[in-house]
């Protein structure tokens, strides 16, 4: 039961007479708990305390075998003296997946592990109690038999391990990514494999059959499978997991892989994403977290009016505008939208010139900067009249800071050639980085974070808190424009020693992007990025073939110590693998086309609670 519940029931113990209504919300004290009555209109009585009995308690559930405890509430009143309120109390939990209470008896879920807490309410007043459960459980899945844990009981077979290609040891992902293929190579005479999961407070064992890929099998946990392993490892350490592999239709020994880790955030990520997928020309969107949900196609060419194509974009950080290129990948003619109806607001430029091809957007999403790849334009995002044309005269690719302060921005050291309003040129050579201060009137002078010093320095994006600047470098000096040397690096937002974010980026990695929010993680703080990456994805594709959106986590405590502050990157789950897909522009909330019904909606949507969701299919 939520707490604002179980408020609402004490209070109707305490309604008497002519009063408040039922409706009416509880009226709380500043510490948290419900006064008595008033007498007389007076002021309330001294109230005493409440505890629960135990304070904390943590279990071990064996394979569906429940955990049970009675708990008890004592009232100190204001003499000191006990009292014991068990029958009068209202019990519940702050998770209620967790178990169930009869009264004060609770009977523990035999399908959930992790952290909660338990809350009892008595005379006014609240008290709460820690609550632990390990588990330890088996799932059956796809093409293994119900006795399958039964069939792992034969000596080590070393010729027979198998191993495990994907996800790459040390991974971080975020709790509610849902959907993450393990992909390995089954070893010699295996037909049936365990993975196995050592938690913190899960102890997962998980059993199936081989489903081909590339050479290879996969294995992709169900919804109730990743929710067990992942709500009950959030924030923990990281759990290690293991496949062994064995005949399953005449067992014999068992091969067993190498160990790696994974690792759970400690909350979810909310809001989504905005990506250019090259083989249509069109900016997919992404909602994170709905399962089972391919990007959805947001803006393609006849939507926006181009001619071919849409493709570079900028999302405001509030999700409600975005700026898009037209056709050519050159300072050509951009329109900027509103998200939730695609309506135009703005247009700019044409096939001759006068267009943008880099953006970025006030954090109120009143004012956009513009660039055509030579100088950098402050606009207002509704007009798009100029405020200042030339605001910066050298630069290009600008990202405004979340805090509204600054501006980083590449500053090219070879010149791009313009010809009346026209510039050729899609990227950056000799790319330095700089910054200017923003008072809130008026922008200061430029200071160099990043110099140039023989590597290319280019597509510069702040982090959420305006600590970090995130930037890619190539270290052959190529053309920022899906230069295959690329690689992810970080430096302080007013300078200092730059990176190398070698742990998540390896090489030929574009478009990094931050997404919007610092998150806490086991007693420090945690935060997400993603680029556009080559690599190969385990056994579904090589590398080198079409670029796909990639996902790490970021830890600014190791950043601040000079260290790579980088874990090990995993493929986002949702994407095409036929096409190259860039610029994963991150957003707060998604905004969404409101509805009555489902003809309001544009085609592959439908109309629930008065907007528009894709059609998962």
């Amino acid at each position: 039961m939520r707490t604002s519940a179980v408020l609402g029931l004490l209070l109707s113990l305490f309604a008497v007479g002519c009063g408040p209504s039922l409706s009416d919300p509880p009226p709380v004290g500043s510490d948290g708990n419900i006064p008595p009555p008033r007498i007389d209109g007076g002021t309330p009585p001294p109230l005493g305390s409440l505890r629960l009995e135990p304070g904390s308690s943590e279990f071990a559930i064996e394979l569906d075998m429940p955990a049970e405890l009675d708990y008890r509430a004592i009232y100190t009143g204001m003499d000191g003296t006990d009292e014991d309120v068990t029958t009068e109390a209202v019990f519940s939990l702050a998770d209620p997946t967790f178990g169930t209470f009869a009264g004060a008896h609770f009977t523990s879920s035999t399908s959930r592990a992790g952290r909660t807490l338990v809350f009892a309410m008595a005379r006014g007043r609240t008290a709460q109690a820690a609550l632990t459960l390990h588990l330890r459980t088996i799932v059956i899945g796809p093409g293994a038999p119900p006795n399958a844990a039964t069939l792992f009981g034969g000596p080590d077979a070393p010729a027979n391990a198998p191993a495990l290609v994907y996800p790459d040891d040390g991974t971080l992902v975020p709790p509610n990514l849902n959907e993450l293929e393990f992909h390995f190579l089954p070893g010699a005479g295996n037909t049936l494999f365990r993975l196995s999961f050592e938690g913190t407070l899960l102890q997962l064992e998980v059993y199936f059959g081989c489903s081909p890929l590339g050479g290879g099998c996969a294995y992709t946990p169900d919804e109730a499978t990743w929710r067990l392993l992942a709500d009950a490892e959030r924030g923990t350490a990281p759990v290690t997991y293991s496949l062994a592999g064995v005949d399953g239709g005449a067992p014999g020994g068992v091969g067993h892989s190498a160990s790696r880790a994974i690792s759970f955030g400690e909350v979810d990520i909310v809001g989504g994403l905005y990506y250019w997928n090259a083989a249509v020309g069109a900016i997919r969107r992404y909602d994170f977290g709905r399962r089972g949900q391919e990007a959805e196609n947001f803006l393609d060419a006849s939507r926006a009016g181009a001619m071919t194509c849409v493709g570079c974009h900028a999302m405001s950080r509030d999700g409600t505008r975005i700026a898009v290129g037209l056709d050519i990948p050159a300072p050509s003619p951009y329109k900027v939208f509103d998200v939730a109806t695609r309506a135009q607001i703005y247009a700019q430029g044409s096939m001759f010139g006068g267009g943008a091809n880099f953006f970025s957007f006030s954090p109120d999403s009143t004012q956009i900067m513009s660039s055509n790849g030579a100088n950098i334009a402050w606009r207002n995002s509704t007009s798009g009249a100029a405020i200042i044309e030339r605001l910066v005269a050298q630069g290009t690719m600008p990202d405004w800071s979340a805090n509204g302060a600054k501006l980083v921005y590449s500053r090219p050291g070879v010149a791009v050639p313009c010809f009346g309003g026209f510039c050729g040129a899609p990227g950056v050579d000799q790319g330095s980085l700089e910054v200017i201060d923003f008072d809130g009137a008026s922008w200061g002078p430029a200071a160099t974070i990043v110099p140039y010093s023989g590597q290319n320095n280019y597509y510069p994006a702040f982090s959420p808190d305006t600590a970090w600047v995130m930037f890619n470098r190539s270290p052959s000096n190529v053309n920022s424009f899906d230069a295959p040397d690329a690689q992810v690096w970080v430096v302080g937002a007013t300078g200092g020693t730059p990176i190398p974010m070698s742990i998540a980026s390896t090489g030929g990695d574009s478009w990094p992007k931050w997404a919007p929010d610092v998150q806490p993680y086991r007693g420090g703080s945690v935060m997400w990025f993603t680029f556009s990456s080559r690599r190969a994805y385990g056994l579904r594709l090589p590398s080198g073939m079409t670029a796909q959106l990639w996902m790490a986590g970021f830890d600014p405590q190791r950043a601040a110590a000079g260290e790579d502050p980088s874990f090990t990157a995993f493929r986002l789950p949702f994407q095409e693998l036929g096409s190259g897909n860039h610029i994963a522009q991150w957003v707060t909330n998604v905004e969404r086309q409101p509805c009555s019904a489902d003809g309001d909606c544009p085609s592959g949507e439908f109309c629930e609670g008065g907007i528009c969701l894709p059609v998962i299919e």
